[in-house]
């Protein structure tokens, strides 16, 4: 073979594999990951859920309706839970945490409809005190014992329980029931506090804030001539845009005309299509500074829900209690 041959064969062979290199490279892909901008978000599920607080630092319990991060990796019990015991959000004036310091979540479990919440024994061996404790000239036992009604209110409002039981964690991390004396119920170191439902109101008692209670709590302020105390239940802004007057205005408007509510009766409730207002039926009777006596029935009294938590308007409180 002629040198010039061999010239010839060498680039063709160097040609050739030069060529299927370029094409191999042409071929081969590479993957490459899609970036999730949200790839934190994906880690949460959000759930828009009410939460009970105390209102005012009274035995009541007001709702806050907040929008939560639930991880994949925890319960939405759990996290609410969790919720409940860092307390209201800023801003949130009217409404005061349960929980103390050093109470936590241990663990929730299921069994059909019935939750299980264990918390941690500082349920039991401690108390809130000082500026922890959330009732106003209450107790630490009042304070134990609404804190659980937040708990169970809130879970059953949720809709998938319809009972729950409060655990603490004893020594060697079981959770167990606790006494009615633990729970701030009673003396009773012998009797053990029970599954518990969505109560409302404990006897003739309010306990959560219902367009229906806070009427109640309203007439009653009335009826005490407790102006301050109707005045925070007393929405700002009635239903056409009509405001309540400043506290000292408003006070004298009650006293000046000399009514008392001698009884009083709530007949229905109708909420209105948008959830903010509702109508309550009354039937009253109130005795005038002359000493008359003026019944009225079935009068619509309407309530506004403001920031979450119903109150009177102040328009249906001039109708009702002041100009009768």
């Amino acid at each position: 073979m002629s040198k010039l041959r061999i010239v010839a064969a060498i680039l063709l062979i160097t040609a050739i594999g030069v060529s299927g290199c370029t094409v191999s490279g042409k071929d081969a892909t590479v993957t490459t990951p899609d970036i999730n901008p949200n790839a934190e978000a994906a880690n949460y599920d959000t759930m828009d859920v009410t939460l009970y607080f105390s209102y005012r630092g009274e035995f009541l319990l007001a709702g806050e309706t907040r929008t939560i991060d639930v991880p994949v990796s925890d319960t939405l019990e759990a996290a609410v839970i969790r919720e409940l015991i860092e307390g209201p959000s800023a801003g949130r004036d009217e409404l005061v945490g349960l929980f103390w310091e050093g109470v936590e979540l241990v663990k929730v479990e299921t069994s059909e409809d019935y939750l299980f919440v264990t918390l941690s024994e500082d349920f039991v061996l401690t108390e809130p005190e000082g500026s922890e404790l959330a009732i106003e000239d209450g107790t630490a036992d009042e304070q134990k014992r609404l804190a659980i009604y937040s708990i169970v209110n809130t879970l059953v409002e949720m809709g998938t329980y319809s009972r729950v039981q409060i655990y603490v964690n004893r020594e060697g991390g079981v959770g167990q029931r606790i006494t009615l004396d633990e729970a701030g119920w009673s003396e009773d170191s012998g009797t053990y506090l029970d599954l518990l439902g969505r109560v409302a109101s404990l006897g003739e008692e309010s306990l959560i804030l219902t367009p229906e209670n806070t009427l109640k709590e309203a007439l009653e302020s009335f009826a005490k001539k407790d102006w301050t105390r109707l005045y925070y239940f007393t929405a700002y802004t009635s239903p056409d845009g009509t405001e309540k007057p400043v506290i000292d205005d408003f006070s004298e408007a009650l006293a000046a005309k000399g009514n008392v509510l001698d009884s009083y009766s709530v007949i229905d409730t109708s909420v209105a299509a948008d959830g903010q207002t509702v109508v309550v039926m009354l039937d009253y009777t109130i005795k005038t500074r002359e000493g008359s006596t003026v019944a009225r029935e079935n009068i619509p009294v309407v309530l506004v829900r403001e920031k979450d938590i119903w109150k009177l308007s102040y328009l249906s409180l001039v109708a009702v209690l002041i100009n009768t």
